[in-house]
């Protein structure tokens, strides 16, 4: 994602802003990006379902395999 940096005001950032923020969270400037990214997500998503934002833990990922179909049958020919 390219990001164009302008002045400081209400729905825009500056460069010099982005680096100070950086440093003061002890974050990189990609970091702290994802971070304000990740806040302005759950500000403007409040109260709705953020489930769909989230990923599938290792339990969730072996629920789905367990419950996947067994193909029956063998295969008769391949064209690998």
């Amino acid at each position: 994602m390219k990001l164009n940096f302008k002045e400081d005001t209400l729905t825009t950032v500056s460069r010099d802003a982005l680096t100070a923020l950086a440093h003061k969270l002890g974050l990189n400037e990609t970091q702290t990006v994802l971070y304000a990214l990740a806040r302005l997500r759950d500000e403007v998503f409040v109260g709705q379902d953020m489930e769909k934002f989230m990923p599938l833990i290792k339990t969730q990922h072996q629920a789905i395999a367990k419950a996947e179909p067994i193909e029956k049958g063998k295969v008769l020919g391949s064209l690998l």
